[in-house]
């Protein structure tokens, strides 16, 4: 900016830049043998059942924890005005050496979410933010949140309180000895696309084999995964070894594998060293 008028007007060309996509893949799978459960007590319908439990549960928790790392690389690494919000009860530091906003003990109970509010957009990064933590990490905040509903003496909207929602918790991040750890996230500061190939999206079925996607969600994650199913599997050498019966050489069983492959998009910052970034590493203090 210049207090001269004239006809010399400065270029201020924008400045775009472009990111890869990185390709995440989660993938898992096993083997089922009906043939195990013809004398056993457990039911084979069961046991298949069990399989996909337990592998699409240890499969949503490794999208957690690649979520986890990409909010970790993208959170801000400046955060201002925090004295102008700690003139309540408690305090909000924001600690360069680990760029993280450290909340006070005080400071984590019934104002917390709107100071933060006033915190991020006294930084022009205002808007929606929802907030992912440690397990059992906002039970403070969730248990007042509960005790205020329509026609009572509180004002919710001088509070802030976010909707349910907008308030998550994993057992990804660790409280290590803080109340909790996590990250405050803007509306579209981060998102995922998922990708189906083709015979996934259409389902193709050959000579026993299918591609599909599941008809459940992964856990913690609100996405599906592509599935492929081999029910005309019969080698089962494998199964075989010394003390086992060699019947089993014959035996069919069906194969499923489990894939997930995903992006991570983000929201473009040119100079994430020096401008404020709306995903925001928070820690609650228990001092």
């Amino acid at each position: 900016m210049t207090s001269t008028p004239g006809f010399v007007i400065p270029a201020n060309q924008e400045v775009s830049d472009e990111y890869s996509f990185v390709a995440y893949d989660v993938f898992s799978g096993f083997r089922h043998h009906p043939a195990l459960y013809g004398n056993n007590t457990v039911d084979a319908e069961f046991a298949l059942r069990e399989k996909m439990k337990n592998i699409s549960y240890e499969m949503g928790k490794r999208v957690e924890s690649i979520l986890v790392t990409n909010l970790e690389a993208r959170k801000t690494q400046k955060l201002g005005f925090t004295t102008q919000v700690s003139q309540g009860d408690g305090t909000f530091n924001f600690n360069t050496t680990t760029d993280t906003l450290e909340v006070s003990k005080a400071a984590q109970k019934e104002t917390m979410f709107f100071n933060i509010d006033a915190l991020m957009e006294s930084n022009e990064v205002g808007g929606g933010y929802s907030y992912v933590t440690s397990r059992a990490g906002l039970t403070v905040q969730k248990s007042e949140l509960a005790k205020y509903g329509m026609a009572n003496q509180k004002n919710l909207q001088a509070l802030n309180f976010p909707t349910m929602e907008r308030l998550y918790e994993t057992g990804t991040i660790l409280p290590n000895s803080a109340v909790f750890n996590g990250f405050a996230v803007r509306d579209g500061a981060m998102g995922i696309i998922e990708n189906f190939p083709w015979d996934f999206r259409n389902g193709t079925v050959i000579d026993g084999k299918k591609w599909s996607t599941s008809g459940i969600e992964l856990p913690f994650t609100r996405m599906v995964a592509n599935v492929y199913v081999n029910n005309a599997a019969t080698d089962a050498t494998a199964m075989v070894s010394a003390g086992k019966d060699s019947n089993l050489i014959m035996t069919h069983f069906q194969e499923m594998a489990i894939w997930h492959r995903f992006y991570v998009v983000y929201r473009y910052n040119s100079d994430l060293a020096n401008r404020v970034n709306d995903i925001v590493k928070i820690t609650g203090l228990t001092t």
